[in-house]
């Protein structure tokens, strides 16, 4: 159920939201995504919430998106069944995607990415549409997209902006494991038992400043932002959505997703050699 997928709870100004599918490596759903997306706006004109906490159970922070449960990987090779074709719509997906993040980001309260593990493709992007980022030293990032034959389209537009043109092609290109040492995006990393002094130390810290001033910050970077921004850019939200849907019905995608499915690892030398001889 949706409703033990995600965890909220406030405590003393400050909300959290915690993404309850340790499991499946807290995997975003549809169900998930439309369950954040009701809760922002109550959070956002509740005056008594003053910061928002977002963070994972168990050992990972966030995978990105449930290839199993929010992807339709083709009408010939679709293992769902009709009853779950909305959960299982490409269309849907991206669009709850899309708006989560863009929630997220816009959300005029601080938001904290309490980092309690690994992330992972869209988890990844979570972690860029904070504002403060504190990780354990354990955690680490890659953006896997591109073993599964898929492209980080949503999150890019958060990405790029801040890793600047060169260490977002090698991060995107081969998808592999970023430290936390390396990770110069984070404001702060910390071993495992201090993670949540450091983030009630940071909590206190914006409780203690006016909210209308931290709003209006917020609201002022985004707009400085706003000429190296493509979030704001509307060519660039239509070559987004272009790209995410030719991708989710390319026979790479199917054949990426199904590997996962399977538990498989995808091999693209052998997969092009059969595509060649269709």
């Amino acid at each position: 159920m949706v409703q033990s997928e995600i965890l909220y709870s406030l405590s003393n100004g400050v909300a959290t939201i915690t993404l309850n599918r340790p499991s499946r490596g807290n995997a975003l759903t549809l169900a998930m995504n439309q369950a954040i997306l009701n809760l922002l706006p109550v959070l956002a004109s509740d005056p008594t919430v003053r910061v928002l906490i977002l963070t994972g159970a168990g050992r990972y922070f966030c995978t990105g998106m449930d290839l199993g449960a929010a992807i339709n990987i083709g009408a010939n090779n679709s293992p769902h069944s009709p009853s779950k074709q909305q959960e299982h719509n490409p269309s849907n997906g991206f669009q709850a995607g899309l708006d989560v993040f863009d929630a997220l980001y816009r959300f005029p309260k601080p938001l904290i990415a309490r980092i309690n593990g690994p992330c992972l493709g869209g988890g990844v992007g979570l972690v860029f549409v904070a504002d403060i980022r504190i990780a354990t030293n354990t955690a680490y990032f890659a953006l896997t997209e591109v073993k599964r034959g898929i492209v980080p389209a949503i999150i890019s537009q958060y990405l790029v902006p801040e890793l600047g043109s060169l260490r977002a092609r090698e991060y995107m290109l081969t998808g592999r494991q970023i430290s936390t040492t390396e990770a110069h995006f984070l404001s702060a990393v910390v071993p495992q038992d201090q993670l949540d002094t450091k983030v009630q130390a940071y909590c206190q810290m914006l409780i203690s400043s006016a909210p209308q001033a931290m709003a209006d910050i917020k609201q002022l970077i985004h707009t400085v932002a706003s000429r190296a921004n493509p979030t704001n850019d509307d060519n660039v939200r239509l070559e987004v959505n272009k790209v995410y849907t030719n991708m989710m019905q390319s026979d790479e995608a199917a054949y990426g997703i199904q590997a996962f499915l399977n538990k498989q690892t995808p091999d693209w030398t052998a997969y092009l050699k059969k595509k060649s001889k269709l």
